[in-house]
């Protein structure tokens, strides 16, 4: 990378870490006057608990206070980073078609309205088998399936954010880890931001599954049943018509 390369890409992660920073500073006074607004405090049986959105979880875990609260964030990221490397790893054929196929604006509403139609038909899926109990564990399965495709596409999603950051700063080429490292870093750092934190990130949730459905979970390939097409078997090898010839 050139130097100017290196300076922009600096600044952008400075100003992450300052976004970061501000939010660390106003949740709190943010989170105890919408408390005091919606009538927390002690109760008969106790603090009544403030609910989402307005309690003191984020999208990427508690919010403390102090340095618990550094200590957690910068803990978080790692994690969100690190657990992203495995992914790169164990699926970086998918993972490059998912990231190719997060370009443009157009592009972007689409994935988004197939990530929101997948969505719905899930939790309704997953709805109606809680509400049929003729096959309990399949809910189960289904949300377990519905949190690794989402986190699938947000690791994809990440390369594309730093990919397409590496190139506006003039950078021609990047590791895919740098791409992931300031792609997570982005959405760590949009998850952060007080309340909208919530709706950017559960809209890139959405995006992140639009890219796993419209690339089938990162193949390639179009969603078909040509493989159960009704056309003639294969043709044996030839080696299945050699005929024993008589002595």
């Amino acid at each position: 990378m050139s130097t100017k390369t290196i300076i922009i890409l600096s600044l952008i992660v400075l100003a992450c870490l300052g976004v970061i920073a501000l939010s660390l500073f106003l949740s709190p006074p943010l989170f105890s006057m919408f408390d005091r607004f919606r009538g927390g405090g002690p109760g008969p049986f106790g603090r009544r608990p403030m609910f989402f959105p307005f309690g003191p979880f984020g999208p990427f875990g508690r919010h403390f206070t102090g340095w618990r609260e550094i200590a957690a964030t910068i803990a978080s990221y790692v994690f969100l980073y690190l657990t992203g490397v495995l992914t790169l790893f164990a699926f970086p054929r998918a993972l490059r078609t998912m990231r190719d196929g997060v370009s443009g604006l157009g592009e972007i509403f689409r994935l988004l309205g197939i990530g929101a139609f997948s969505l719905m038909a899930l939790l309704f899926l997953i709805a109606l088998g809680f509400f049929a109990s003729a096959a309990f564990p399949l809910p189960f399965l289904l949300i377990a399936i519905l949190l690794l495709a989402v986190w699938g596409g947000l690791v994809g999603l990440s390369l594309a954010l730093g990919r397409g950051i590496v190139r506006l700063a003039g950078g021609l080429h990047s590791s895919p880890l740098v791409d992931l490292a300031l792609g997570v870093l982005i959405i760590f750092t949009l998850g952060h931001i007080p309340l909208a934190g919530w709706v950017i990130v559960g809209l890139l949730g959405m995006l992140a599954l639009g890219a796993v459905v419209a690339t089938r979970f990162g193949s390639g390939a179009t969603w078909s049943l040509a493989e159960f097409g009704g056309g003639e078997p294969p043709a044996p090898t030839s080696m299945a018509l050699v005929e024993e010839q008589p002595q």
